[in-house]
Parts: structure tokens; sequence; C-alpha cells
């Protein structure tokens, strides 16, 4: 099933078709002249607009209620710059998006740092002591206390916020 497409939409291509064919043609200069490609290019699309009134048919490629789709309304423009003498930019090579801020180092830690390199000193010889505390054993029915937790890395310690939810 053919869309409708407003019969001035289709004018209005017609018209810029036509423009920039002349503008090519009354330029003059081999640049501003029109390669064979965008010849075909101009006559194909005035002949699917003269037939159907619209030059595409999926509506995947631009607004249903317009006569070109996106790219050829795009390669239009380009014909018509090219017609009045203004070159055509080319496209960058690009260096991706430049950031605001210089990149940082690795956000990884190297698991080598941890370890001394060095060999542990040898053990003196002599009478086999036990250093430190000695354990003393708990008298029956008593529990221990539990061992305090070991400080975290970097001196953190939880803050405990009073006065959440609370259960009846």
């Amino acid at each position: 099933m053919p869309r409708k497409i407003d019969e001035k939409k289709t004018r209005k291509a017609l018209r810029r078709l036509e423009r920039a064919k002349r503008a090519a043609e009354q330029a003059g200069t081999p640049d501003a002249s029109l390669s064979e490609w965008e010849g075909e290019f101009l006559g194909s699309l005035e002949e699917r607009l003269e037939t159907y009134g619209s030059a595409f048919n999926d509506p995947g490629k631009g607004d249903t209620e317009e006569a070109l789709s996106a790219r050829q309304a795009l390669k239009l423009r380009e014909i018509e710059k090219k017609a009045a003498g203004k070159a055509r930019k080319p496209m960058s090579q690009g260096k991706g998006f430049k950031r605001k801020t210089p990149a940082t180092g690795p956000r990884s830690r190297e698991i080598h740092e941890d370890f001394d390199p060095s060999p542990p000193p040898p053990a003196k010889p002599g009478p086999a002591r036990a250093t430190g505390p000695v354990p003393v054993p708990a008298p029956p029915g008593d529990t221990p206390a539990p061992e305090p937790a070991p400080p975290r890395a970097g001196g953190f310690k939880p803050r405990v916020i009073e006065g959440g939810k609370t259960r009846l």
C-alpha cells in the first residue's frame, strides 16, 4: 500500500532537484560539475518523485511524511553545496572522544608489591622457647569473650547511624 505524501513536499523536493541541476550546469568549473553517479542519482530521484510522490519506501530510512529519505536529503545537500562551489569537508579520521581530564594510571594494583623480595633472617640456634603471651585455659562454664576485630586498612571505622526503622 503506497504512502500518502503531501503534494507540496513532493513539489518542493522536485524544485530542489532542478535547482541543483541548474546550479551545477551554470557553475562551469570542473569541480562544481556533477559526476556521472550524481547525475544518475538526481535522475532516479526525479523519476521516483514523479511516479510515486516519494523517493523511498522503507519507513526505517526516514520520516514517512517526507518525500526524501534522510540519506537522500543529505546527499542532495552535498550536491547543492558542490554546485555552489563550496568544498565538501572530508570526514575526519578522528581521535575519538577527548577527555576533559588527563588519563590516570591503571586502576589495578601490582600483587607482587605486598611481598618483601629479601629472604627472612635465619633463626638463631638454641633452646626452643615460646614467644609472646601464653594462652591461659578458661575455667569451665565461662565462655571466652570474642576477640575484637582487627582494624581495617586505612583506619576506616564503620559508622552506625541511630534512628533507623524500628520493628514492632
